[in-house]
């Protein structure tokens, strides 16, 4: 249900236009200037007063004009028109990404974000996806020494994961041969979240001698799923942060860079946006992380498999462009998931 009239509506729009634009509070005269025999000046003056009083606007000096609230931008935010496509130049940038030959899944991460930083003009941060979601592909078996081993996991994605493990007793290379043919054929394009389960089935059933060392890859497996905020974060572009009025304060920058620094707390905030496909704006207060109060984080997903996803975004201030910038994140989501299907 539409909870302003149609003339609430146009001022508030045009008040959150301006302030992105100007990033100064913004009065109404500035609004009767642009909007000629339409409105009269204490028509627009009565309206922004009753904006304030519904959250929408605040003032920040008793003498100024209207700033929009994270409620405004809310309500300008669940507004726009998600399926627009980006400015030519910008699809040109992100369809430049396609014509590398690209062999791990790293270097995607790490083009993407340079190139969504490049084109948004903010800071960019690319997630790589959860491990327990990608399949298994292959193992590898790496003898370091008579009892130890180090175990190489191979994900559909492109990603490596390695685990050092005591094997208990010496095991030679024809071994190691055997076993690894036997997990590659028997467990390839299994979730890693199912992988745990499918071995202690043949745990139970099959007392061979791979039982060893297969519970040592089962108990790798638990470490690598257990760590899931190991995953690697790309940021690119953290000192264009510094070039908007809105962190001229340098605690308030310093305290943003230490909050992006903190890995743990900023992959579980952004891991909110992996329960719906597509666009999602955390908006400043959205924010559980009380640094990150003061900007807004615009992510969308990219596919890796059917149950497979990873985040790229942008950060900057509340005032983001959103209508120019949302179009940018949608489509470089696009762009990666299919350079990634592609591989």
């Amino acid at each position: 249900m539409e909870i302003l009239k149609e003339r609430e509506k146009n001022i508030l729009l045009y008040i959150i236009e301006n302030y992105i634009n100007q990033a100064e509070p913004v009065s109404s005269r500035t609004i009767a200037k642009k909007i000629t025999n339409r409105w009269s000046s204490a028509t627009i003056r009565n309206v922004m007063a009753d904006l304030e009083k519904m959250g929408f606007l605040y003032k920040p000096h008793a003498v100024s004009g209207r700033v929009p609230t994270n409620k405004a931008f809310r309500y300008y935010i669940d507004r726009l028109n998600y399926s627009e496509f980006p400015r030519k130049k910008e699809v040109m940038a992100l369809e430049g990404m396609l014509k590398p030959r690209y062999h791990y899944i790293e270097e995607i991460m790490v083009d993407a974000s340079r190139t969504l930083a490049a084109i948004s003009k903010y800071t960019s941060i690319v997630v790589e996806p959860r491990i327990d979601t990608m399949l298994f592909k292959e193992i590898e078996f790496v003898k370091m020494s008579k009892n130890n081993i180090l175990i190489v996991f191979v994900t559909s994605a492109g990603t490596v994961h390695t685990r050092y493990v005591d094997a208990g007793e010496p095991l030679d290379m024809e071994f190691l041969a055997s076993m690894k043919a036997y997990v590659n054929k028997r467990f390839e394009g299994i979730p890693f979240y199912a992988l745990k389960t499918e071995i202690e089935k043949d745990l139970e059933n099959d007392k061979t001698r791979f039982n060893l060392l297969l519970s040592k890859v089962k108990e790798s497996i638990e470490t690598i799923i257990e760590a899931k905020d190991n995953r690697e974060i790309y940021i690119e572009g953290t000192s264009k942060i510094m070039g908007f009025p809105e962190f001229t304060d340098i605690e308030k920058l310093r305290e943003l860079f230490k909050a992006l620094e903190k890995k743990e707390k900023l992959l579980r905030l952004l891991d909110k946006c992996l329960k719906e496909e597509g666009i999602n704006v955390i908006l400043g207060i959205e924010s559980d992380i009380k640094e990150m109060r003061n900007i807004s984080i615009i992510t969308s997903t990219y596919k890796i498999t059917d149950k497979s996803f990873g985040i790229l975004g942008v950060i900057g201030p509340v005032r983001m462009d959103y209508s120019r910038i949302i179009p940018i994140v949608n489509y470089t989501a696009k762009t990666v998931s299919d350079i990634i299907r592609t591989m």
